[in-house]
């Protein structure tokens, strides 16, 4: 019983370090790999980009399109753990290896709404 316990716990620990994610392309990174860490900064940096183009968007536009408030707020909920998981990088701050994953593997639904609320922009923009 005891070894059986000792193999659990050595198993919950190895396995967020193997885990991947798929990313909205298709492409598996490791989540403790480099490529990983760029991808995630790279959907920070366009999703926080976007969201600041949807922020001006709609306080410039005195009847708001409801598809422009909509993506805002899909953006906002999608991208939170990517947010998260860069504030926690830049405070330097752990998270814990399960809160850690789970931000983690909402990186490339980030990265899918933020190409959504993208397309709503542009829209908006020609209207």
């Amino acid at each position: 019983m005891l070894a059986r316990l000792a193999a659990l716990l050595a198993a919950a620990l190895v396995l967020p370090g193997c885990a991947a994610v798929a990313t909205a392309d298709g492409q598996r990174l490791a989540l403790t790999s480099p490529d990983f860490r760029a991808y995630v900064e790279r959907v920070f940096r366009e999703q926080n980009r976007l969201a600041d183009e949807l922020a001006f968007a709609l306080e410039d536009s005195a009847a708001a399109p409801a598809g422009l408030v909509a993506a805002e707020q899909s953006l906002l909920e999608a991208c939170a753990g990517v947010n998260e998981l860069a504030t926690a990088r830049r405070d330097e701050r752990q998270l814990g290896a399960r809160h850690s994953v789970r931000a983690a593997r909402s990186v490339p639904v980030c990265e899918q709404v933020t190409r959504s609320a993208a397309t709503a922009l542009e829209a908006a923009h020609k209207n």
